[in-house]
């Protein structure tokens, strides 16, 4: 069994990771439930985003009666006071409760999902069994954190949660309050839902459906289109391996990937992957998302893990300038371009194709009226071309004629018309879904020359060509499906996560399109 790690506190909600760098990743909360529970309100509670001892709490039920947001007038903490209903609650209250109404009602009634575990019965519980809001100041070092409770179940991983967010937004880069409240509400409830079902699913399921979930929600919340790139910029990472580090831009990212499930094999496809995380759940004692993605996709749409991610693979060539709807994503021209390198042919290179990734060349043919592409080994190691699969596509003027498959990819495939090309891309894919990295020869190149490149690899007479081992140049790739340690427990690692969350939600609302390494 994976060991795995409750990634419940999340560091602190929605949006936009572009700015943290590439040693980050999403902090887990303490253990719930090996302590009386506390909440901000709660005196000497030790949480970081409380209540003042001083403050004067007031309560106010959403009109839907699910939620109760808790908030004060007065102080650090005091929510903006304007009431132009004049109601005597003030409107930033109200709007707080109507969008967590909006959001449960979308979550629950739209999509399916189930409603998030009540704290009804608990020593401190906010006073009943309602969701509740804390609205305290986080003094700019974040905006919301979902925390919880204690956690119950069959493996003990379905968890009783609140929210606390920041109770006015002052000197933060929001549009709007609402804004500002649409997202909190929509990416940290998501996460309480995630909690009804397995709490202990890491942080790229739990942060990818989340950032899915806005999106799903409100999609002129542009907090999808800015996360993305966290893996377009790192597509040849392993699918479930979050980077290391306090806040995860990868693992927020990964939100395309449950996007793509959802737009090429209908709606309820993310739902159906949440349920079967639950203990028990189709026999399975303790399952992990990432294991049930390939029986999810088989029920669902009679399809493979192993089609699916070529599929999106490809279609991740589909975005930016690429973007086409009859070919990928419906909102593609809205999204960053996938990551790629750029190499000259004849190019050779041994390669570190880890499981689950994708690797995207591109190459100008420079005169050459035919290219092609192949993955070479030599005899004795035959295990480097398995689960493996090379895609050609040749650009003219902005469009990609029709994307060829190399099934046999030692062979490569028939060469290609780039005689008017703008350039040529080859994407190696990796299907498996664990396992060693794969470590083939790419060659590109015109015909002639991908058979000396594989004639350096396998000469003719059968014999071992090169250099050990095998001719192979070294590895280029870095550690993208290494095993790492799970997460840290939150402990100094909540307030940092924060900041840089936040951080990177500012830069990013700042230059949505800022200049990238890409093409």
């Amino acid at each position: 069994m994976k060991e795995r790690v409750r990634l419940f506190a999340f560091g602190l909600a929605a949006v936009l990771l572009a700015g943290c760098g590439p040693e980050d990743v999403p902090s887990a909360i303490e253990a719930p439930g090996l302590a009386p529970e506390v909440r901000p309100d709660t005196p000497n509670s030790g949480l970081q985003f409380t209540f003042a001892p001083d403050d004067v709490v007031e309560t106010f039920g959403s009109s839907k009666g699910a939620f109760l947001v808790h908030f004060t007038r007065k102080g650090p903490n005091a929510v903006p006071a304007g009431d132009a209903d004049g109601s005597g609650v003030p409107d930033f209250v109200e709007e707080v409760a109507a969008v967590y109404d909006e959001v449960l009602a979308y979550y629950r009634d739209v999509l399916g999902f189930r409603a998030p575990l009540d704290d009804e019965g608990l020593p401190d519980n906010g006073g009943d069994g309602r969701f509740d809001v804390y609205l305290v100041d986080f003094a700019g070092i974040g905006d919301g954190k979902l925390e919880a409770d204690t956690c119950e179940g069959a493996g003990g991983d379905q968890c009783v949660a609140y929210m606390v967010q920041e109770n006015d937004y002052l000197g933060y880069n929001y549009p709007s309050t609402l804004v500002a409240n649409r997202i909190l509400g929509s990416h940290e409830f998501f996460h309480a839902i995630q909690a009804a079902y397995d709490s202990s699913q890491g942080s790229v399921f739990g942060e990818g459906t989340a950032v899915w979930a806005t999106e799903s929600f409100d999609p002129s919340l542009k907090d999808f289109e800015n996360f993305i790139d966290g893996y377009l910029d790192n597509a040849d990472r392993s699918l479930d391996v979050p980077l290391p580090g306090p806040v995860d831009p990868f693992s927020y990212g990964s939100a395309l990937f449950f996007q793509f499930l959802e737009e090429r094999h209908g709606e309820g496809t993310v739902r159906t992957l949440v349920e079967r995380t639950e203990n028990g759940v189709k026999g399975v004692p303790d399952p992990v998302w990432f294991e049930q993605l390939d029986p999810t996709l088989q029920a669902v749409a009679g399809t493979s893990f192993a089609e699916a991610f070529v599929e999106f693979a490809t279609w991740n060539l589909f975005t930016g300038k690429h973007a086409d709807p009859a070919r990928s994503y419906a909102g593609g021209a809205g999204y960053p371009p996938v990551g790629m390198e750029h190499v000259a042919a004849p190019y050779t290179y041994r390669l570190r194709a880890f499981y689950s990734a994708s690797q995207y060349y591109e190459v100008a043919p420079e005169g050459r009226a035919q290219m092609t592409a192949a993955l070479v080994t030599p005899p004795d190691a035959p295990g480097d071309l398995e689960d493996l699969t090379l895609l050609v596509a040749v650009e003219r003027g902005g469009v990609y004629d029709p994307l060829v498959r190399i099934d046999d990819i030692a062979a490569g495939v028939d060469a290609v018309d780039t005689a008017s090309a703008d350039r040529m891309v080859v994407v190696v894919v990796n299907t498996a879904q664990g396992g060693s990295s794969r470590r083939p020869t790419l060659c590109i190149g015109s015909p002639e020359e991908v058979a000396a490149c594989k004639a350096e690899i396998v000469p003719p007479t059968g014999g071992e060509g090169g250099s050990e081992p095998g001719g192979y140049l070294e590895p280029h790739m870095g550690c993208g499906g290494c095993a790492l340690a799970p997460a840290p427990a939150e402990s100094a690692f909540g307030a940092l996560g924060a900041a840089l969350v936040l951080a990177y939600r500012r830069r990013a609302r700042r230059a949505p399109t800022s200049p990238r390494a890409k093409t």
